[in-house]
């Protein structure tokens, strides 16, 4: 029993083989997409929040975005080589006690400048410049083996049509990347022109943005399907069959269609508002936002009035139908500052009723939003110009004027006036009406 004891606890302190490093590598970013205004592509993503074998905390240090142009992407063990860095997102690691099944919540607003955070979903902006809209460099490289490549018998046809294609690689702390996901793309063609101007004019209520068609008169006629026309063949004659085509290289769907229109507004700040905390982050920024629900077949636009600031408006030109939309550049911006120049409407059905005392004055109220009140004014019979009753604006659509001369006959009129500052608005008189005091 003695020899037994002494045995285990011999074999209690044996150390078994060395276990390998728990190495952990950020999963691949397969949620990314392009969306390409104008000249500019602004390229959204999710930052991974888990591992490749789903653990978490997920190991990310930063995000590298690479662009490339070409008719195919580049491999994807190339795309560091072949591609464009158009973006490096520094990644701030999640918490560390983070031992849950459930991904970290992203961070908040207050962590921006210094990084995005794991489930964050993050834009980045890419500037299409002259050599992004040419062919990228091209895989050449020979095999591993040194020997010269082989040309295969039958070469699968590529598109015609150069593409735009961006693919993003998380990396871990440990600059370790993960696996290539998806790739976003869209076909490098020209977008529709923008109209040759815009004018801006504003009324009381609206501000009317208008512009002529893209490409002028005669893009709108050649933008615009022609009436459909009899055959000159006789219906008896049998159809000739078309002749076989050769297989032709598989194409991008290009946006076809007729012109539509998107406006865009930027609105002077407000000089009296609290400022908001600027965030330089290259991977918050936000695509423009065009102010019309939906793209319009007109070439006209009402925006409300909102303040009295300078505003500024441009139109793109958009063809094809959403997700496959292909929209130009913009047009010369036309800037307009909303004046409030226009009074209230002059009230009417103004009523005197004179009795023991007083003379009552009574008339339907304004429906104006920035009414501001009302002015009575009143003259003698003979007076052909009428002084204000009232010092300050009345708000009530009534009146009682006891500052009177038993038998004299006066003249009364109301004006309305608005909320407008340091002068407001006058409206013209009401119908006058003539009273004898008692």
């Amino acid at each position: 029993m003695v020899l037994g004891a002494a045995l285990l606890a011999a074999g209690c302190g044996k150390k078994g083989p060395p276990l390998a490093p728990i190495v952990r590598i950020p999963a691949a970013i397969d949620t990314i997409r392009a969306t390409r205004i104008g000249g500019d592509v602004f390229v959204t993503l999710t930052v991974p929040a888990k591992n490749i074998d789903s653990s978490i905390p997920v190991d990310i240090g930063r995000i590298e975005v690479y662009g490339y142009t070409g008719r195919m992407p580049p491999p994807q063990t190339r795309w560091a080589e072949l591609g464009e860095l158009v973006a490096a997102i520094p990644v701030i690691p999640p918490p560390l006690d983070a031992s849950s099944g459930e991904a970290p919540p992203a961070g908040s607003a207050a962590d921006a400048p210094k990084g995005a955070t794991p489930g964050m979903v993050i834009t980045v902006r890419d500037a299409l410049t002259p050599a992004a809209l040419v062919q990228g460099p091209v895989d050449e490289t020979l095999p591993r083996n040194g020997r010269a490549r082989l040309t295969p018998v039958a070469v699968a046809p590529q598109p015609t049509v150069l593409r735009r294609f961006y693919v993003a690689f998380a990396f871990s702390r440990r600059g370790r990347p993960g696996p290539p996901g998806a790739a976003a793309e869209f076909p490098l063609i020209n977008g529709p022109e923008p109209p040759g101007f815009v004018r801006a004019t504003y009324s009381e209520s609206f501000v009317t943005v208008e512009w002529p068609p893209s490409g002028g008169i005669v893009g709108f006629l050649f933008d615009r399907p022609l009436a459909p026309e009899d055959s000159p063949l006789d219906d008896t004659v049998e159809p000739i069959a078309p002749a076989a085509v050769a297989t032709a290289a598989p194409e991008v769907t290009i946006p076809t269609g007729p012109v539509h229109y998107n406006v865009y507004r930027e609105v002077e700040p407000d000089p009296l508002a609290f400022p908001e905390a600027a965030t330089d982050a290259p991977w918050s920024v936000t695509p423009p936002a065009q102010v019309n629900a939906a793209p319009l077949d007109a070439m006209t636009f009402s925006d409300p009035v909102g303040s009295d600031r300078e505003r500024c408006y441009v139109v793109r030109a958009l063809r094809g139908t959403a997700p496959n939309v292909l929209e130009g550049d913009p047009s010369e911006p036309a800037c307009v500052t909303p004046t409030d120049v226009f009074p209230p409407a002059a009230p009417v059905r103004l009523v005197a009723v004179a009795d023991e005392g007083g003379t009552s004055l009574i008339w339907e109220p304004n429906a104006e939003a920035d009414l501001g009140g009302y002015l009575v004014l009143r003259g003698d019979a003979s007076d052909a110009t009428l002084q204000p009753l009232t010092p300050t604006p009345i708000v009530e659509p009534r009146f009682r004027d006891t500052h009177v001369m038993p038998g004299s006959k006066y003249v009364y009129a109301v004006v309305a006036v608005d909320s407008r500052l340091p002068v407001p608005n006058i409206s013209a008189e009401s119908n006058r009406v003539e009273e004898t005091a008692r």
